[in-house]
């Protein structure tokens, strides 16, 4: 069995993230019959919460936090629980708050990494910054980098109106996911239900669409990758760099990682900016990953 890995992430709060998780969880498993587990590292643990006390579902969840904030001792912990379920189940979900402890390694473990975030200038900012962060992880020298999904969350048509991903200038290529709309009825479902309960709801069919998309990307990502045959000696190990001061030594030495970087053929929509080639940017939100789901 050939498990997808999705890491739902975001260096802050308020974004959707849990919310995002939990259901995007309920859909692999209920709406593509998926047998699916979600790991939940967040402090909080809200999204594993609202799956074990709302209704029954066959979603399998796990709430660990990992305390232990050393990066390289976390980098361990945590990708031991992850490849725990690899191979084991068909999707593996897991929601994580970002700190500057944590090593962006880790990211190696996953085919999809979302990251959620709202439009506002302060928002995009802290998001830009945070991609700015990890973005050496898709820039990848050896073995295989994971796929960087953006998700516009608790987002209005006004705010999407001006087209606010293709005005900021991102460091690395990713694929801009259908948006989720603000709702304030998503918020009251908190332990009771889930999203995709009223398939006639709004809500359900923006989480719908997003999950279709993600679902979709990961397909991609996995006939990308299974097409690239990966040297044994360009595989990425943990002490390749044993530090974050190393590796940070490294790229300004410009030494680079042994290996040959690794390039496939994924479709990407990008920012102003790229360090790398990608086809043609959407000029509205509403053609996202059109050309993999089709139009609404």
């Amino acid at each position: 069995m050939e498990t997808l890995k999705i890491l739902v992430v975001s260096q802050k709060g308020g974004v959707g993230k849990s919310t995002l998780s939990a259901n995007l969880s309920i859909w692999f498993s209920e709406k593509a019959f998926k047998n699916t587990v979600l790991l939940d590292l967040d402090p909080h643990g809200s999204s594993s919460t609202w799956i074990d006390e709302a209704r029954s579902s066959d979603v399998v969840t796990e709430h660990c936090v990992l305390d232990d904030f050393d990066a390289r001792r976390w980098l361990i912990d945590c990708r031991n629980r992850v490849r725990r379920y690899t191979s084991k189940v068909e999707v593996l979900v897991c929601d994580l708050t970002w700190t500057a402890a944590m090593d962006p390694e880790i990211l190696y473990e996953f085919d999809l990494v979302v990251v959620p975030t709202s439009v506002s200038l302060i928002e995009l900012s802290a998001t830009t910054r945070f991609i700015e962060t990890i973005g050496w992880v898709f820039d990848s020298k050896s073995g295989i980098p994971p796929t960087l999904l953006l998700c516009p969350s608790r987002v209005s048509d006004a705010e999407l109106a001006t087209d606010p991903f293709t005005q900021r200038d991102f460091s690395v290529p990713f694929m801009l996911l259908p948006p989720i709309y603000n709702d304030e009825s998503v918020r009251q479902l908190f332990k009771k239900q889930f999203v995709f309960d009223d398939v006639r709801s709004s809500a359900a069919q923006s989480y719908g669409r997003c999950a279709q998309a993600i679902q979709q990307a990961g397909i991609i990502h996995k006939q990308s990758t299974n097409a690239v045959k990966v040297k044994f000696a360009d595989r990425r190990c943990l002490d390749t760099h044993n530090t974050k001061l190393s590796r940070y030594m490294a790229e300004k030495s410009n030494t680079r990682i042994a290996g040959q970087k690794l390039t496939t053929d994924r479709p990407v929509f990008t920012g102003k900016k790229t360090n790398s080639k990608s086809t043609e940017n959407p000029s509205k939100l509403t053609k996202i990953l059109e050309s993999v789901i089709g139009p609404k």
